[in-house]
């Protein structure tokens, strides 16, 4: 039997997602997680619910509780959510619930690859747009890209190159696409930054968030989905039952109970000391999120001297950032490593 030709046809091309991650390291500074852990206090509230849990029944099928606080947090309606095992999930039930074979879903370039993958995968047609010279959104192009298509998605920022796309720019293709546009808003809590405030009357906008960066939650997978009531309907017919086990919905509905902007603040503070250190010596871009994209003169050697420091960081090495690296703002201790690294000239 020939493996190959029994796969559907939208996945035989396809390359699985490479996240580029070391093996072995010291400082891992390659993912944009957050570099301080949840707090002990949350951990010990944790085990206590771990403790009460009836292992042998299935968590929650909406994460009501969840929801609730959710809708709370951000003045929208339980039924405006959708929760997911990380965004991931959701931009592909998105795809799933609209678009049929041969649709048409738009991304950007450089961006999250896995806009592009979950589209092809699902059948449907991608088109993605580069960034204009100043790593903008290019509106023209977006909007002509966009004729006859289901989606659009923009991450804000934007990762890898940690910007804000101009907000006007974005506002006018959310009003002119004439299809669904997506914000992943992973980073929200680093940029301050957010069009939920357009979410009541702009029925085609969806905003993701997610519990992996601010929240310290990588590891237990949690995205959440703000949007049109109808939309969450649609996702909800196509969502995995049970999809949040229930350790996950416990965690978060604890983290909510914590105050995270001491961390945030903190990150943010080394991110543009980082910047402002390492602007003069490499071309770099001005973040909004919790890493840094910059170029060194030569990639290879500064893959190599990270690796001796065992120091795993995102080194791009196709497309239009070949030769550019992404560093994750870590403790003060890491960024300290990074810069020491940094600062002898790669």
């Amino acid at each position: 039997m020939n493996i190959l030709k029994m796969q559907r046809k939208t996945v035989r091309d396809l390359t699985p997602y490479d996240p580029g991650i070391m093996e072995k390291f010291r400082y891992k500074l390659d993912a944009n997680e957050n570099g301080y852990d949840i707090p002990a206090r949350a951990k010990k509230m944790i085990l206590n619910r771990i403790d009460k849990t009836a292992f042998n029944r299935y968590p929650d099928p909406g994460a009501r509780v969840l929801k609730k606080m959710l809708a709370k947090k951000h003045g929208v309606k339980e039924g405006n959510l959708v929760i997911g095992n990380g965004s991931d999930e959701l931009i592909h039930y998105l795809i799933q619930a609209f678009t049929d074979t041969g649709d048409k879903v738009v991304s950007l370039t450089p961006s999250f690859d896995m806009y592009r993958i979950l589209a092809l995968a699902n059948g449907a047609k991608e088109a993605c747009v580069p960034l204009d010279g100043t790593l903008d959104l290019d509106e023209k192009a977006v909007l002509k890209a966009a004729k006859g298509a289901k989606f659009i998605f923009i991450a804000y920022p934007n990762n890898p190159t940690g910007n804000c796309f101009s907000e006007d720019r974005i506002m006018r293709i959310i009003r002119r696409a004439g299809c669904f546009v997506v914000l992943d808003e992973a980073y929200h809590e680093f940029s301050k930054k957010s069009f939920l405030p357009m979410l009541e009357n702009n029925k085609n906008l969806i905003i993701l968030r997610t519990f992996s960066k601010a929240y310290s939650m990588a590891a237990l997978r949690l995205g959440y989905m703000m949007a049109h009531k109808s939309v969450a309907e649609a996702v909800n017919k196509v969502r995995l039952p049970y999809n949040i086990n229930a350790l996950t919905q416990a965690c978060a509905e604890i983290m909510l109970g914590f105050d995270i902007n001491k961390t945030v603040e903190g990150i943010t503070a080394d991110r543009d000391r980082m910047y402002n250190a390492l602007k003069g010596l490499y071309p770099a871009v001005k973040s909004d999120a919790n890493f840094l994209l910059l170029k060194p003169a030569d990639i290879k050697k500064a893959k190599n001297m990270f690796e001796k420091s065992g120091i795993s960081i995102r080194m791009f090495n196709s497309g239009v950032l070949s030769g550019w690296m992404r560093v994750t703002i870590g403790t003060p201790k890491e960024n300290e490593a990074v810069l020491k690294i940094l600062s002898r000239g790669v």
